[in-house]
């Protein structure tokens, strides 16, 4: 089985889990799991440096956003109904259908695999869904960095920078901030997941 594949399925069932998952506790380590396999993937491409700088920032993102959640007084998070729970379902297999229906052919001005495109597609779209599905700032913030996470696996194939790696490192860090501030100082309501 090639790499590229086993990265797909990995994004895969951390972005679907993430969508359907409803403790951002939960959630954040799937995100962590992504930075992880984004780390695998753009090790392979980019210097060592640079992916470790990828792994790191995600790492700190996903840390500092524990940190404040760890802060905040224990809340029971409702379940999704079993309607919900389908329709985050169905709409992530559509996402992951709709990453499928591209050409397999090698695109002359995207020098990217295939697989790693529809990784990218899926992670982003899931990010979408997720800030789409979710009414909470601070479920937002893990929506964007989702969508950030899949952004740099398309953008690691055409570009090398260690100008747009700190750029993105930087981004990446501002929305934790976003994200912890909004955690702390604006706690999420027990109806509003």
């Amino acid at each position: 089985m090639n790499l590229a594949w086993i990265h797909l399925i990995l994004f895969s069932l951390t972005a679907l889990f993430a969508l359907l998952e409803t403790d951002p506790r939960l959630r954040l380590v799937a995100i962590a799991v992504q930075y992880v396999v984004l780390f695998w993937v753009v090790s392979t491409l980019l210097s060592l440096g640079l992916a470790l700088v990828k792994l790191i920032v995600g790492w700190t993102a996903v840390a500092l956003l524990g940190a404040s959640l760890w802060n905040v007084p224990k809340v029971s998070f409702p379940a999704f109904s079993w309607s919900q729970q389908v329709f985050r379902l169905l709409s992530g297999g559509m996402l992951i259908g709709l990453s499928f229906s591209f050409s397999s052919a090698p695109i002359p001005w995207l020098p990217i695999e295939t697989l790693y495109l529809r990784s990218g597609i899926i992670l982003a779209g899931c990010g979408l869904l997720l800030n789409g599905f979710s009414r909470s700032p601070s479920i937002s913030i893990l929506g964007l960095l989702e969508i950030l996470s899949g952004f740099e696996l398309i953008y690691a194939f055409l570009v090398d920078s260690v100008l747009m790696t700190g750029m993105l490192a930087l981004v990446t860090l501002g929305l934790a901030g976003v994200g912890a501030y909004l955690i702390l100082f604006h706690p999420l309501p027990e109806n509003q997941i």
